[in-house]
């Protein structure tokens, strides 16, 4: 009796379907408590999203503060007159929207504008009579200061423009209590009030991502400007940038970031006409954004083209200079931002190791308005658990009945069919279904269960080699 349960346990640990078990396990705990899987899951993500042969709006054009500028123009920063001069040019072009990546988030105050307000200062509390003789002095140091006095220079520009859209930033985390102070009047008024939730977002807590402070522009700035929105970015576990969080929660409001803005703008939209679907997306007139439960964008990134960016991009210099005329920007979607080294941060996305904010977003911009962006549907995550579960089913079922050969064929037919399927919805559809599991599951558990397979073959051999031998 003791000999026959000895028996029965060993052809217990030996059988397929104990051996699919732990290989089943082995990945599901690998899929829970590490990032192998969703390291797999944006490698091929970054394969498929760039397989597309999509083309950007040519509506949207890039104004770089590159190498070039920065040699021409002198160190960065740069006064604030120049950006000033830019806008009047773009102004005039009538463009259809400038939108700027430059914070300018803190008064640039010249050395000898201080000088120049306390001599100003001093000459106020000379007598009239006095004050008549130096009239001359007088209009000197009122040019001097209207001459040093850049950020007004900037303030004047952007509200002559009236189409400038500029950035703010948000420290991103969950609000403990109130904030500090209110918002600005010129940050309130881009809250976006129109709020929907058709599926019980709010019940679930499917809010945008929070925040708890807010970097803002000048107020003379902010105030001229026809928006703001964030440059805000999501990174994922690997440092890569594949979403934009459209929308941001702070406290009770909820701001577009500055592609939304942007896109609206040149929509001949404002804030009221931005409708936030909780848990779905944003709609923008009759733009419909599909995100993910954040309201998070899966952006589209265009490939370049022969080695240049898809997007048109042209030196700020060559623009300023007059190389290259203003008007071409007439009803364009101008970018104006940092493209040159050491100036800025750059981001890592699908196309690119080093991509500057401007161009990431550019493609955000052309995303939305071509409505070129991924969607990983809800159903999704059911579509991966069944193609887990036929796996399951084949390794247990099907495949110890089968011949090695047959096997092998049929096993590489369903990965081709897995793998095909992932690329053809994104490709084509634009879907993003994550199914890297289910093939590691398949690869893995196949070699598993036919190493087995070799090696109780090859002690049977043995085995019976011993025997033949002894007799």
């Amino acid at each position: 009796m003791s000999k026959t349960g000895s028996a029965q346990r060993g052809k217990f640990w030996r059988t397929d379907w104990f051996v699919g078990v732990l290989v089943v396990l082995g990945v599901i705990i690998l899929h829970q408590t590490t990032n192998f899987f969703a390291g797999l899951e944006q490698r091929y993500y970054d394969y498929g999203s760039t397989s597309s042969g999509r083309q950007p709006t040519d509506r949207v054009a890039i104004i770089a503060i590159d190498d070039q500028s920065i040699a021409n123009i002198g160190r960065w920063p740069w006064s604030r007159d120049v950006h000033a001069k830019m806008l009047e040019k773009l102004t005039e072009a009538k463009a259809k929207v400038v939108a700027h990546t430059v914070f300018f988030s803190e008064p640039q105050i010249d050395p000898g504008l201080a000088y120049i307000n306390k001599l100003i200062e001093a000459y106020q509390v000379i007598p009239d009579t006095t004050r008549e003789q130096l009239l001359p002095i007088e209009t000197l140091l009122a040019e001097a200061e209207g001459a040093l006095n850049t950020d007004r220079k900037l303030a004047n520009a952007v509200a002559g423009a009236g189409n400038v859209v500029l950035p703010l930033v948000f420290e991103l985390g969950e609000p403990r209590g109130n904030p500090d102070a209110a918002l600005p009047e010129f940050v309130q008024k881009n809250n976006l009030p129109a709020i929907e939730d058709n599926v019980g977002a709010a019940a679930n807590s499917l809010y945008p991502l929070p925040a708890t402070h807010v970097l803002v522009p000048l107020e003379p700035l902010g105030a001229g400007a026809a928006g703001v929105g964030h440059l805000n970015v999501a990174p994922d576990v690997d440092g890569s940038i594949r979403q934009e969080p459209l929308v941001i929660r702070y406290y009770d409001s909820f701001f577009p970031s500055l592609s939304l803005a942007v896109a609206a703008r040149s929509l001949n939209l404002s804030p009221k006409d931005i409708k936030v679907q909780l848990g779905e997306g944003v709609k923008v007139g009759n733009l419909q954004i599909r995100t993910d439960p954040q309201l998070q964008m899966y952006t589209y990134f265009y490939k370049d083209r022969e080695g240049r960016s898809a997007f048109q991009v042209d030196s700020f210099y060559d623009v300023m200079s007059g190389k290259i005329p203003a008007d071409k920007y007439r009803d364009k979607i101008v970018l104006i931002g940092a493209t040159a080294a050491g100036v800025g941060s750059t981001q890592v996305t699908p196309i690119s190791p080093a991509m500057p904010p401007v161009l990431t977003l550019a493609h955000s911009v052309s995303s939305i308005l071509q409505e070129d962006f991924f969607v990983a549907p809800s159903w999704g995550q059911w579509v991966e658990i069944a193609a887990f579960l036929l796996v399951v089913a084949y390794l247990a079922l099907a495949l110890p009945r089968l011949k090695a050969g047959a096997a092998a064929g049929l096993t590489v037919a369903l990965v081709v069919a897995l793998i095909g399927a992932h690329f053809v919805l994104m490709t084509s559809q634009l879907v993003w279904i994550p199914l890297m599991a289910p093939v590691v599951l398949l690869i893995v558990g196949h070699l598993a269960l036919t190493t087995k397979r070799f090696l109780a073959t090859e002690r049977g051999k043995i085995k019976s080699d011993v025997e033949s031998a002894e007799s």
